[in-house]
């Protein structure tokens, strides 16, 4: 029984002993203060970490491999072959834009004529007027033209009703009261016509010129002709000879006259009878143009074109208006 006491005594000194040489080890070795560096360097398993700590936030086990850090976004790098794709697809969505736009304004204007860009319509008025004497375009030939434009054939077509009319004939020396020569209308470079979808005050188309003022006071134009008749001092000047014939108070009576304005009435008394001869034969349209009709600047480059419709011609809202030649070809498109 002793043998057996001191046995378990020197067992119980033994592992004392070694206790004791393992807690002085870990004490020499950085104790404490190692241990609670550990476990600072543990991270809290269920915190959502950010930055470049966030892929080792997790806790480890010792048998668990490092994982190398989890990037955040998705990486995007620049594909030359991807770009160079993107490029030529936006040059085709151009160029797919610019043939659809081709192919509309192809529509539009339909099949040109040889004679496009030579007139061009430059003006649409009165399209919203429900009447026609107040409805026209302007049809203005190129400057740059080496020769005039026959309008013989040609005819002005609406893309929304379909209507069509024929630019008319017209009379170059319009004169009133007598049946007129009907000619084809040329256009020289820069002329304009302007074409009315009504009918004509004087029963016809006709050429301007530096009397056609005189029309305009007993009929109505629209727009209105050019007031800008030759003053009576052009055609009766100041002479001693004229003012023995027609006399003194004669040359006061034409002074107060407007201009492009036959005195048809309200002639003064004192008037004597040349001055009154002179007054009626040459203070009119007829007379205006019998003076001056051979001058070089007698006739104007306009022309007023009278399509003779009762109605209009032209949609009040939208419209495409047509320059078709003779041959049915687009020489020009105006729409509003």
């Amino acid at each position: 029984m002793d043998e057996t006491h001191y046995f378990k005594t020197l067992l119980l000194w033994i592992l004392g002993l070694f206790i004791i040489s393992l807690i002085v080890y870990w004490a020499w070795s950085g104790g404490y203060s190692k241990m609670m560096s550990s476990f600072r360097s543990i991270s809290n398993p269920f915190s959502s970490g950010s930055g470049n700590d966030s892929a080792n936030s997790f806790f480890r086990l010792p048998w668990q491999p490092t994982l190398g850090a989890i990037p955040t976004e998705p990486p995007n790098p620049v594909n030359p072959e991807t770009s160079n794709l993107q490029n030529e697809y936006v040059a085709f969505e151009g160029q797919y834009e610019q043939m659809s736009a081709q192919e509309t304004n192809a529509k539009v204007f339909g099949d040109p004529s040889p004679e496009k860009g030579r007139v061009r319509i430059t003006e649409a008025y009165g399209t919203t007027e429900s009447d026609a004497s107040k409805e026209y375009v302007v049809l203005t030939a190129s400057t740059g033209n080496t020769a005039p434009i026959e309008l013989t054939g040609w005819s002005l077509q609406s893309a929304y009703t379909g209507v069509r009319a024929y630019i008319p004939l017209s009379a170059s020396a319009f004169l009133m009261g007598v049946i007129n020569d009907q000619e084809n209308v040329f256009l020289n470079a820069g002329a304009s016509a302007i074409v009315i979808s009504g009918s004509s005050p004087v029963a016809t188309s006709f050429r301007e010129n530096i009397c056609s003022g005189y029309l305009g006071q007993l009929q109505r134009f629209f727009p209105p002709l050019s007031n800008s008749c030759p003053p009576a001092s052009v055609a009766l000047p100041f002479t001693p000879d004229n003012l023995k014939v027609y006399g003194d108070t004669c040359f006061n009576f034409l002074q107060n006259i407007p201009a492009c304005t036959a005195p048809l009435q309200n002639i003064p008394s004192s008037i004597n009878p040349n001055c009154r001869a002179f007054a009626a034969n040459v203070l009119s349209y007829n007379g205006c143009v019998a003076t001056y009709r051979y001058r070089p600047t007698f006739n104007f480059d306009s022309w007023r074109l009278y399509l003779g419709s009762n109605a209009e011609l032209w949609s009040n809202t939208h419209d495409i208006i047509r320059l078709l030649d003779g041959e049915g070809r687009t020489v020009d498109v105006f729409t509003y």
